[in-house]
């Protein structure tokens, strides 16, 4: 526990209007201080390491290093940071790898503002905070659903995406819109559908959430 009566926090995120609006938020309590902004999770490890905060509010989606393995390495070397971790993607799986990891919070990014703040101070003082749908989550049993044809493919490597589609996948992961992926691919919106139409057949989803989900539990996005 520390009893320091500021509250150090990091954020770690890596869209910049996230990073932002979280620091705004922060900057304006009293008793917080803002002593950093990394942009991915390797950056979070080494801003962990050297600034020593009390409270990291980490992205557990983020290229590269993502979040999970960056609580797991900033909690192996200080095992006194409290970290909550935020994600836009209600994946049991997800969330129980956070708490696996080390994390001693999971919010989701629509959060309220009042929320946000009661949880950073429930988790300084060596409390949980959790999201009550994570709650009940984390309460019930484990189960195992039927895994449909792609989903086992997925699991077992086999599905088989182009190039295109392996871009498609890896922007999706990252929260961009079809308008986004175009400009950053530098192809028609029209050309990102049909990528995910394919993608998603492939995957055996319906949605962009499911197919995160996959590519998140399978790690098939970074290939």
């Amino acid at each position: 526990m520390n009893d320091s009566k500021t509250i150090r926090i990091l954020i770690a995120d890596d869209h910049l209007m996230v990073r932002k609006g979280l620091s705004t938020l922060i900057q304006g309590i009293p008793d917080f201080e803002m002593v950093g902004e990394a942009e991915d999770g390797a950056q979070a490890i080494a801003m962990a390491q050297d600034l020593r905060p009390d409270v990291i509010l980490m992205d557990v989606v983020m290229p590269e290093v993502g979040g999970i393995e960056a609580i797991r390495a900033i909690r192996a070397g200080n095992a006194s940071v409290n970290i909550i971790a935020l994600t836009s993607f209600p994946d049991a799986h997800l969330i129980r790898q956070t708490f696996e990891a080390g994390a001693r919070g999971f919010l989701y990014k629509d959060v309220g503002a009042d929320e946000l703040i009661s949880a950073i101070r429930q988790v300084h003082v060596g409390q949980v905070a959790l999201d009550p749908d994570a709650l009940n989550i984390l309460m019930s049993k484990p189960e195992t659903p039927p895994i449909h044809t792609s989903e086992s493919q997925a699991a077992r490597g086999d599905v088989k995406l182009s190039p295109r589609e392996k871009d498609v996948l890896n922007l999706l992961v990252q929260g961009k819109s079809t308008k986004q992926m175009a400009v950053m691919l530098h192809i028609q919106p029209s050309t990102v559908k049909q990528a995910l139409s394919g993608l998603y057949q492939k995957l055996g989803v319906n949605n962009r959430t499911e197919a995160v989900s996959i590519a998140l539990r399978e790690k098939i996005y970074a290939e």
